[in-house]
């Protein structure tokens, strides 16, 4: 994944500082996102894209969590965090299957074929009955998405509603829920639940 790997030389406590993504993801974090995944529990959770683990420690205590992360040297959290990317899951993980699949605020970082290869390789990863969870930038997101290349020079992407139900569909999954996030009434972002 390109622009990923700027993190290889990052300590947990360098990349944990305050940014703007900070700034625009925090109250859909408070509002949606860990209230849904701190009500998983007794599951066997990928959490691809990890980084320091902010999400993970919410699910440490009722969980087995695995992670992927091409920087693993960023978690210190006590869970097997696997070196590698969001297209290649099978291949990192071997046959271990999962309830949950798990990544947040990574998916910018993939162009189109990248990310439909991620939702091809979540649906392979889990089981039967799993879930896919995610966060897509919207196409309301293009700021944040102009910011990323004019201030840093990382390339990131964003996607419709129907393009992220279309790629989805591709890989197998049938049951789709698309809850939008918003900041400032804007849904800059999509939360993905899907089986």
């Amino acid at each position: 994944m390109k622009n990923y790997d700027r993190y290889q030389t990052e300590t947990p406590e360098s990349y944990e500082k305050k940014g703007i993504m900070d700034f625009v993801r925090k109250p859909s974090d408070r509002r949606i996102i860990i209230p849904l995944i701190s009500q998983i529990k007794g599951k066997r959770i990928l959490d691809v894209g990890l980084g320091t683990g902010w999400y993970t420690k919410f699910l440490l205590e009722d969980n087995k969590v695995v992670g992927v992360d091409q920087n693993p040297h960023l978690c210190r959290l006590p869970i097997t965090v696997h070196k590698g990317d969001a297209t290649k899951l099978t291949e990192l993980v071997g046959g271990e299957k999962f309830d949950v699949v798990l990544s947040t605020w990574m998916t910018d970082y993939l162009n189109r074929q990248q990310l439909q290869q991620f939702f091809n390789e979540a649906r392979k990863v889990l089981k039967n009955d799993g879930r896919l969870i995610t966060t897509i930038i919207s196409k309301y997101g293009f700021l944040y998405i102009a910011a990323a290349k004019m201030i840093r020079g990382i390339d990131k992407y964003n996607y419709t509603r129907k393009r992220t139900l279309d790629m989805l569909e591709k890989a197998g999954f049938t049951d789709i829920e698309i809850i939008n996030l918003r900041r400032f009434y804007i849904p800059w972002a999509y939360l993905v639940i899907a089986q």
